[in-house]
């Protein structure tokens, strides 16, 4: 038997790990310095969105996806390529205008003066907008006499992706809190597999903090009892097991010790017997951990390879 195997966390999933091919550099144009901007938007269908902006149309992605159109939520992926009135250049620093995500909630300035831009679009959606520098602006910049009048500025905005803040689950009822628990759990996994055993021991003890507030309206459920307890022993038990990597073995046994009766006839209940007599050891408490060793040696289950690895590690020093 691998030892190891012992130290694993309960009800680990493991991703399928699929290599990977790079994919091959694609390189982008150089955007020329100088544009004609009244021929270049002449070609484009005209839309005013406010008096100090006007949208032109280069393409429109044919989704009808509500979560892909940009709300004042949203996070963006996108590319912008920015002219002046003489069609210049402004951001020509690279030879590729780079991809940059923003927020919608941001309160910088350039994000501000494009919000109502932004608002009309969609994920895959190509446009040029027309706006006045005074947009661009706030208003404190503006009242110190920066000369924005008659200015414009020019913005091609290429949408590349959109992505909308997830709504919390509403945990009022039994279902969408067990779902929520079983977040806590998958959470804590996935750090665990990654070796992040800190974030994952937060994961594991935010569900048991979770539990700790159960509301009293499911105290006589039966279902709701039983989840409770299972999610109280499973998070325990992966709790302790981020407490044994850290190596933080009293911690880790303080966690067991209260649990280790509950955990009767669960699968992991010689595992969780394992961990606790092996962190005994580690802090030279002897004589409880031969008094945990005499419970669990006792235990009819057991397989050959498990008594041996209890023998193993009670004739260690």
């Amino acid at each position: 038997m691998n030892q190891s195997s012992w130290f694993s966390i309960e009800d680990l999933e493991l991703e399928h790990q699929t290599s990977q091919v790079n994919p091959p550099i694609i390189k982008e144009r150089k955007l020329p310095e100088k544009l004609n901007m009244d021929s270049i938007l002449s070609q484009y269908k005209q839309i005013e969105i406010n008096s100090n902006l006007i949208k032109y149309i280069v393409s429109e992605s044919q989704t009808t996806e509500n979560n892909k159109q940009i709300n004042v939520k949203s996070k963006i992926k996108l590319k912008c390529e920015e002219r002046d009135l003489e069609g210049n250049l402004a951001n020509k620093g690279t030879n590729n205008i780079q991809a940059t995500k923003i927020s919608m909630a941001s309160s910088i300035p350039y994000i501000q003066g494009l919000r109502s831009a932004f608002l009309t679009m969609k994920e895959g959606d190509v446009a040029w907008f027309k706006l006045s520098n005074e947009q661009m602006y706030t208003e404190q910049e503006i009242a110190s006499g920066i000369s924005v009048q008659n200015l414009q500025k020019y913005f091609k905005i290429d949408i590349l992706e959109v992505t909308q803040p997830e709504l919390p689950i509403d945990i009022t009822s039994l279902e969408n809190r067990l779902k929520q628990l079983e977040l806590f759990k998958i959470e804590g996994n996935q750090f665990y597999q990654k070796q992040q055993y800190q974030s994952a021991l937060l994961r594991y003890q935010r569900g048991l903090n979770f539990l700790e507030k159960w509301p009293k309206k499911f105290e006589d459920n039966p279902v709701a009892i039983e989840a409770k307890r299972n999610s109280l022993l499973v998070l325990s038990s992966n709790k302790a097991q981020c407490l044994i990597k850290l190596q933080d073995f009293k911690q880790a046994i303080s966690v067991l010790e209260p649990l280790i009766g509950q955990m009767r006839n669960k699968e992991y209940e010689v595992k969780n017997y394992y961990r606790l007599i092996t962190c005994l050891k580690e802090i030279d408490e002897q004589v409880k951990a031969d008094f945990y060793f005499g419970q669990v040696s006792h235990m009819c289950q057991l397989s050959e390879d498990q008594k041996r690895l209890f023998k193993s590690i009670k004739q260690k020093k």
